[in-house]
């Protein structure tokens, strides 16, 4: 499997506005740990015990994927829970292997780092998706970037909640697509409240 095409990378591409800037929402970061968790998982390369993730340390030739991989198998005895909130890899790790793959160009600018999408007819594709469609074949893969990105929030419809059919349609990493989703959604929910107690309003997750 090529991570460099894979969750991560597609979730991403979504994380990137008009202007080619990436998101500063936290919940983006969680999103793409996320998707990584999920590649791996795919790969053959993650298992879950009653109390903690096993992982395959063997390096994959993916930065970001192998970075989490090593991390985790020095500290095997984190939740899931934990390493999806592991900030130490997050978006700039996927943007710097998306420019790496030749998936995005950087493009100069006064004001931040800006990218462009060399790959924009398939983020548009998974921009469209539409996680409660009941008439589309969804593959794996496709299956949990669908997941991953309603439940943040970065789809241009259908955002939410995934129905079960569409984690059960991720196959034999059901189990971890729908711990994900679990995650993001209740990440998210604090986000809400923390935003509102600061008195932002609901401005929505970060």
């Amino acid at each position: 499997m090529d991570l460099a095409d894979g969750v991560a990378v597609r979730v991403t591409s979504l994380c990137l506005d008009a202007g080619g800037r990436l998101s500063q929402r936290l919940l983006c970061g969680t999103a793409v740990r996320g998707g990584l968790l999920l590649d791996l998982a795919l790969a053959g390369r993650v298992e879950s015990t009653d109390d903690s993730v096993v992982v395959d340390p063997t390096p994959t030739g993916f930065g970001p994927a192998d970075r989490l991989l090593a991390a985790v198998a020095v500290e095997p005895e984190r939740t899931l829970d934990g390493w999806l909130d592991e900030r130490r890899i997050g978006l700039g790790d996927l943007a710097g292997a998306n420019v790496l793959a030749g998936r995005w160009e950087p493009r100069p600018g006064w004001f931040g780092r800006r990218f462009v999408d060399l790959r924009r007819e398939q983020t548009q594709h998974d921009r469209a998706l539409r996680p409660h469609d009941p008439d589309v074949d969804w593959t794996p893969q496709d299956a949990c970037v669908a997941a991953v990105a309603g439940s943040s929030d970065l789809l241009a419809r259908d955002n939410g909640r995934p129905p079960h059919e569409l984690i059960a349609a991720s196959g034999a990493v059901a189990w971890l697509c729908a711990a994900v989703v679990e995650h993001i959604l209740v990440t998210a929910a604090r986000h809400r409240s923390q935003a509102g107690a600061l008195g932002a309003g609901a401005v929505g997750p970060f």
